[in-house]
């Protein structure tokens, strides 16, 4: 009976082998494209999208068997601008068995060749990595990517970028760091980009944040990235940003603050979104030779974006601010030139204007609102002694206004209140300065004494305009101003010398300059349509009476000015003047007037051919000049300005002659 049972058992063993080797027979032989339908069928209602295995499909069992797919491709949505989503010449992956029978499915090794993927946003907002079926993706440990391609395109924001992309994971790691380079249009102007992440498989949750060190330049602008950016949020990003570029004003639209030009700059601080808001906080770095420091939100929740900054710059280059105050572009360095600026450069060096012409961009004051807080504490390279300027600049609907402006300048300050109205197509303004204790001999050189002080000056400035640049401005402006200073001293030899006083000045520049007293400056001039002319403009001391006349051109860019000095004391030898200022505001001419000058010496010379003591008869100057009544004039021109009613239909009322 034991040896029946033998033959039983060994007949058990060699069918289990026969059916062991049929089945590896089969499955050796096995066509395993037959599944390449079902398993299309199985993805597209995964998806919600059309799948298609366009190539083979092959199966190698192992322990964990390795699926090899090619050509394979995934479709976008309707609306899409393309057919395909994702297409791939191959995709290979390991799958541990067990997971198959619990979620998610693991797979141990992924290797993608030639991915080509189509990254795309409608004008609705929706992007086309958003399915409609129920996607559960699987686990994986281990991915490679070979020669990818991704293609972002967002017709809203005119985006439309092509990256190379390659990831692998290094021996011994379970990291997957990708590296990524490529080029494309970002707001509708070129741009260039490489950079590194951290591993592609931390995309597998796209609420968490992913890490990315990048750099990128468009033209002549660099940004620099490195921190966080949430997947599923794009625009949710916090890391370190450093900018650096020619101008400012070159990131509108990318970024939407419509800054005016400036010159090369460098800025990094922390780049922060949270909902709707930008932040750029704790920023720092230079622009031109100012540096600029502070805080900078965008607000893009509502429906014109709102800008709220407060910035301060401990060194202030007046020169930096040319763009803000509408000037053209100013000198560069020859890295940061542009060949634009170049030729702006060229043509306003030519040009015998200095009023800019270059227009205010109306868009841009539209575009956003804006509440921004400004100080700067000190000025650099500027002919006026300026510090501690504080600015608080509100945009709200097209209404721009400073208010206040407010600098010190020569141990005294000045104070502004500017509005810009740009509603309408041409731009109107209204600007109110009030002008306190500012030293006049820090401001007028030409009457500082050698000792001592030329007095302090205060005033006020009332003005409206019309127009869209600086030169369109002051060519309509209409207003008044008044100027007023009181006691110090100024330069005794300069104030001779507007009389022509030549035997005064001879001692004067023989034993040096001393220091005359001065009674009072009174400048009080009224605009009517870009001409700005004397009503009153004395300068009273005790050795002249200087009452001038005429007007300036804004319109015209010229100087029509008379300075006439009544001496009040006699002398041996004088011309008399007058002074003349005239000429292109550019470069004005400063010389006496050529009639009674020319008359005075021309009977000086026919008298001297009689007998020449007689010579020196026409250049006695007798003195007798009277003093002005400061109190009076002061008091006038104040009041001129105060109750100046300004209306942009009825100008100004005609000046009077001047008093002295």
């Amino acid at each position: 009976m034991g040896s029946a049972k033998r033959p039983a058992k060994h007949g058990k063993l060699l069918g289990l082998v026969a059916v062991g080797a049929v089945l590896a027979i089969v499955i050796a032989l096995f066509e395993w494209n037959w599944l390449r339908g079902p398993l299309s069928g199985y993805l597209s209602a995964r998806f919600g999208r059309p799948v298609e295995i366009a190539g083979d499909l092959h199966v190698g069992l192992s322990s964990r068997p390795l699926l090899v797919i090619k050509d394979v491709s995934l479709g976008n949505p309707s609306w899409s601008s393309e057919p395909l989503m994702v297409r791939a010449d191959q995709v290979s992956f390991r799958i541990d068995p067990v997971s198959l029978w619990k979620s998610p499915v693991v797979l141990t090794e992924v290797t993608l060749t030639r991915p080509r993927v189509l990254l795309e946003r409608n004008a609705d907002g929706h992007g086309n990595w958003e399915f409609e079926g129920k996607v559960d993706p699987p686990q994986i440990h281990g991915l490679t990517i070979e020669d990818g391609m991704i293609h972002f395109v967002n017709p809203v924001t005119s985006t439309n970028v092509s990256l190379q992309v390659a990831a692998s994971t290094p021996a011994g790691t379970v990291e997957t760091p990708v590296q990524f380079s490529g080029s494309g249009r970002l707001r509708n102007r070129p741009f260039t980009i490489q950079g590194s992440g951290s591993s592609l498989l931390n995309l597998e949750n796209g609420e968490q944040p992913y890490w990315l060190d990048v750099h990128a330049r468009a033209g002549d602008t660099i940004a620099e990235f490195n921190g966080t950016v949430v997947p599923r949020q794009i625009d949710n990003v916090n890391g370190q940003l450093s900018l650096q570029g020619s101008d400012l004003s070159q990131l509108y639209p990318i970024i939407p603050v419509p800054v005016p030009w400036t010159p090369p700059y460098r800025l990094s601080g922390r780049l922060k979104h949270v909902s709707a808001v930008w932040y750029f906080h704790g920023f720092s770095g230079k622009v031109g030779d100012s540096d600029l420091a502070g805080e900078l939100s965008v607000d893009r929740s509502k429906a014109k974006p709102l800008i709220d900054a407060d910035l301060v710059s401990a060194r202030l280059d007046y020169k930096d601010l040319g763009g803000f105050v509408g000037l053209p572009p100013g000198e560069r360095s020859q890295s940061a030139s542009t060949r634009i600026r170049k030729a702006s450069d060229a043509k306003q060096a030519e040009s015998t204007s200095i009023l800019s012409t270059k227009p205010y961009d109306l868009e841009r004051l539209r575009a956003v609102d804006a509440r921004v807080r400004f100080k700067g504490q000190r000025f650099v390279t500027t002919d006026l002694p300026l510090d501690n300027m504080t600015a608080r600049l509100d945009l709200q609907d097209a209404v721009l206004k400073l208010q206040p402006l407010d600098f010190g300048v020569a141990g005294g300050h000045v104070a502004s209140t500017l509005t810009l109205d740009a509603r309408s197509d041409v731009i109107k303004t209204h600007a109110d300065v009030r002008i306190e204790d500012v030293e006049l001999k820090k401001v007028l050189p030409a009457v500082k004494p050698p000792q001592g002080s030329a007095g302090k000056a205060v005033g006020r400035a009332r003005f409206v305009a019309s127009g869209n640049s600086v030169a369109q401005m002051l060519s309509s402006s209409n207003g008044e101003f008044a100027l007023m200073s009181r006691g110090g001293d100024a330069s005794a030899l300069a104030i001779v010398l507007t009389n022509l006083d030549l035997a005064s000045a001879v001692p004067l520049l023989l034993k040096g300059d001393q220091s005359s007293p001065i009674r009072c400056v009174v400048a009080d001039m009224v605009a009517n349509e870009g001409q700005l002319t004397a009503k009153t403009l004395v300068m009273d001391t005790d050795a002249e009476n200087i009452v001038g006349e005429g007007m300036v051109d804004f319109k015209a860019e010229r100087y029509d000015l008379k300075l006439s000095a009544k001496s009040k004391r006699a002398s041996l030898v004088a011309l008399r003047g007058p002074i003349l200022v005239d000429g292109p505001l550019k470069q004005p001419h400063v010389h006496p007037a050529p009639g009674p000058v020319a008359a005075r010496i021309g009977s000086s010379v026919a008298l001297g051919a009689l007998t020449p003591p007689a010579a020196l008869i026409p250049l006695i100057d007798l003195g007798g000049g009277k003093d002005a009544d400061c109190d009076a004039l002061i008091t006038q021109a104040m009041q001129n300005v105060d109750t100046l009613k300004l209306a942009s239909a009825n100008p100004p009322r005609s000046p009077a002659r001047p008093r002295g």
